[in-house]
Parts: structure tokens; sequence; C-alpha cells
């Protein structure tokens, strides 16, 4: 395994400098469409309590598992097989190259919905700074990003019993093998894929990558170390709010129970996702606007994820925010070593190379450097031949 690393500053790469100029944004076509993807035989795990009551009980259960000293309670397992409809989106380059049959599937992470790919300002439609998706394009790819389970218009299931971390892997796993295997109308059948991730979306990246390491080719890991110690700090700053009465017009209590949480406000939100002053205002305001619930079943399942992918071989990238608090506490200097769990976690991997994205919280896409940290990626696709 070859490894490298390399801690970018912002004075000697310009490439990576914050920067308050607009970005044009390309010609290229996008189809929105619904597929049905099927999970088979899931095994997932009975909630050891019952429904949240109400918000004392949310926040309770929040105290509980940010303890100094937390107890594992007694699980009951049991298997799911159901076939759920996501929402997705297939971009391609108006005129398309040799690099457009490699496709990138991008899976967001909690709190959002696949627009963390795609953000714009409203009124700046054609101010492309924040959009993966459109420097992906300006590169040639194709894109491929989904709604996780739960997320409108994707089924929102039952927040406790279904929306969980295994079944949200199945559900990578299925869209990605009807992709390969052209079943999917509106996506050509891909030369070669790669899985981009954020947060809760790298670790479904990884697991999928340690389930099924033959139907990816690349892996990109954004806003995750493999360390879960400082995860509690987001715990802690949300207090697991009901979203249902956080915001009742966008998550009426008809249709999103007490399983589906969110944190209190907009500097919440900061407090978790973004590094000050590197960010503008208007985006921390949007994207509050626009947050998306998580759910307890989520956090009952997230160590049963498979965060080990000892059977890829394929090259992986870590691009780290410098200031994330979720995965780093707020320092990720020191944390991706070639000792670390973060490269360990893929030590028959042909190549694993990590790199810090100064000026940046969590929320690495929302920050003034975003293109900087899209250009190390797109950079990395083409050095290994994607």
């Amino acid at each position: 395994m070859h490894f490298s690393t390399s801690v970018w500053l912002s004075l000697l790469l310009p490439a990576l400098e914050a920067t308050a100029q607009a970005v044009p944004k390309q010609n290229y076509t996008c189809t929105n469409f619904m597929v049905k993807v099927p999970v088979n035989n899931v095994t997932v795990v009975v909630p050891p309590i019952p429904e949240l009551p109400d918000q004392y009980a949310a926040t309770a259960f929040a105290n509980q598992i940010t303890l100094r000293t937390p107890s594992a309670p007694d699980v009951n397992l049991t298997t799911l097989t159901k076939t759920f409809n996501i929402s997705a989106e297939y971009c391609t380059p108006a005129k398309s190259g040799p690099k457009a049959s490699t496709l990138h599937i991008l899976t967001h992470g909690l709190g959002f919905n696949r627009s963390y790919w795609d953000f714009y300002l409203p009124g700046k439609p054609n101010d492309a700074r924040y959009s993966y998706i459109n420097s992906a394009i300006s590169a040639g790819y194709s894109t491929l990003s989904w709604n996780r389970l739960g997320i409108e218009p994707s089924t929102i299931a039952d927040p406790y019993t279904e929306i969980q971390g295994p079944v949200e892997i199945a559900l990578l796993v299925g869209l990605t093998t009807l992709a390969r295997a052209g079943n999917i109308s509106q996506v050509p059948v891909p030369q070669k894929v790669i899985h981009v991730g954020h947060s809760f979306g790298s670790e479904l990246s990884v697991s999928l990558a340690s389930v099924a390491p033959d139907i990816t080719d690349g892996v990109v890991l954004t806003g995750y170390s493999a360390i879960s110690n400082y995860s509690t700090f987001f715990v802690a700053n949300s207090a697991l709010h009901f979203a249902n009465v956080n915001q009742p017009k966008r998550f009426p209590p008809r249709t999103y129970s007490s399983g589906f949480l969110t944190w209190p406000d907009k500097y919440g939100n900061q407090y978790s996702f973004f590094a000050y002053p590197y960010f503008d205002p208007a985006v921390l305001d949007r994207a509050e606007a626009t947050k998306y619930p998580f759910t307890f079943g989520e956090f009952l399942t997230m160590s049963a994820l498979p965060l080990d992918a000892p059977n890829f071989e394929g090259p992986v990238l870590y691009l780290a925010s410098q200031e994330d608090l979720i995965f780093c506490a707020s320092n990720c200097t020191g944390l991706f070593g070639p000792d670390s769990a973060a490269v360990q976690s893929f030590n028959s991997s042909s190549s694993v190379e990590t790199y810090l994205q100064p000026n940046a919280g969590h929320g690495l896409n929302l920050h003034f450097n975003a293109t900087g940290a899209y250009k190390v990626i797109l950079d990395w696709a083409d050095r290994h031949g994607f």
C-alpha cells in the first residue's frame, strides 16, 4: 500500500485559498428520477426502548449516549426485506468526453439532502462556487447523487426500525449495482465508479467498500476520520430536538414522528458544520432553512457499520477539513498518519492519500474554499486514471 499525506496551506497553494469569486455554471444536463431499490434479509436492530414520547425523553437519550462510561443495552435483532423508492439525480456534460463514463456516486451525510453536492444560494443560480457537481462536470465526469432513506422524496420510512445504518448500506450497494448493470434507464452503464461521501455518507461508502469491494473502483471520503469519539459533540449540540417541533411546516408530525431529530437553530448548525469566519452567513442561513432530519435508528446502529475494508484494493482519498468538529474535535492535524485508523481501514489499498483542507469545518462544501477542495478530489481522480 502506498501512503502519502500533506497539509496544504493556503499561503503556499493558491488552489486552496478562500475565494469570494463567483464560479460559472457549466453546460450540462441533469435528470431527476425515482428508482426502486430492494433490500433483502438485512439485519436490523429492534430498538431497546419505546418510541420517544416527548422532548424530555429525547434529550435524556442524548445524555445517555454521551456518557463518559456508556453502557451497551441488550438488543434483539431481526431482518428486513423491503423495496424503497430512492430519489436520485444523474448529471453529465452536454458534450460528452471519455471521462463522462466515470460515474461519481455522491452520498450526503446527516442533516442534508443531495443538494449538499449541488449547493446554490437563492437568487444566484449561475454561481456554482459551492457545487461539487458543477466542478466534476467541468472536469468531464458524470455524477449520480441520491437522497438517503428518509429524505424526501425518497421513502420516509420508519425512523426507529427501518432507517438504520445496515439498511442504508444495502441501499447504496443496491443503487450502485443497478447503475453498473444498466438497470437504471436514466443512467448509461459506467465504465468506472467512484464513491464520494460526506460524513455519514463517507461511513456508508467505507461500508460499501467493505461488504462489496468489487463494485467500486475508488473511494473519496470527506468529513470523516474513522474516529468516533468526537461525535458526542454533535449529539450534545443537537440535544436531539424533534424535527416536527423545530420546523413543523416542513416536517409535520403526521409524517415525521418523534424518531426524526435535528439541532435547534442556525447557531447549532454553525457549531457542528462551519468554521468561522470562513463562510458566508447567507450560506449558513440557507443550510439551516433546507436542513433535513436524522433518525433515532441511525444513532442506534452507527456502531454496527463495517468501517474496515481489508479486501478493497483500489485507491482511496481522505479529504478532511482542518477544523472538523465532529470527526476531529476541530483539529484534524496528526489524525491521518500511516498508523491511523483511517489509513489502516484500507490496508490492502493500492494507494491511500490524505489531505487537510485549511479554513474549513465539517461541512466542507459550504465554505469559501470549496472549489479548492473539489480540485484536490478531481486531480486525484485524474492521476488514478479515472
